[in-house]
């Protein structure tokens, strides 16, 4: 399934406005970002859970030079699910997006919040690569 455009939930589109005032970034990082935190989450969202009144979205400005790299997740989430990959792409990337709003909505009060989205794991492989521990330095 091809598709150029994506229509968020007037809920999504709230909080990605709101999002947006509390931290700088841009409506199409932070719908990549909630697209992710929502992919890491177990429980397969509905896609009837969420109306398509709110802002629509180029794909392209949303992917931008990583559309392939999101577009396999999404499409790998579909299949692990035991979904159809074509024919539910449309539907489970909106869904993912919508409730990943929510998600990030409900976590981050200012840009230094996005650390909680990450896993300790990652936090701490970060700091490790930032001090120069673990790369043979």
């Amino acid at each position: 399934m091809s598709f150029q455009r994506i229509r968020l939930s007037n809920g999504a589109t709230w909080r990605l406005q709101q999002l947006k005032g509390k931290t700088g970034l841009t409506p199409n990082i932070l719908a990549r970002i909630a697209l992710c935190y929502s992919l890491n989450d177990p429980l397969i969202p509905d896609p009837l859970d969420y109306d398509e009144e709110g802002q629509e979205i180029n794909r392209y400005t949303l992917t931008g030079e990583w559309d392939a790299f999101f577009i396999a997740l999404v499409r790998e989430r579909c299949i692990d699910d035991g979904l159809d990959p074509e024919d539910d792409l449309l539907p489970q990337f909106r869904a993912h997006l919508n409730r990943g709003a929510f998600f990030a909505f409900a976590q981050v009060k200012d840009l230094s919040d996005f650390q909680k989205l990450m896993p300790i794991s990652q936090v701490r492989l970060s700091a490790d690569s930032s001090s120069g521990e673990g790369n043979g330095t």
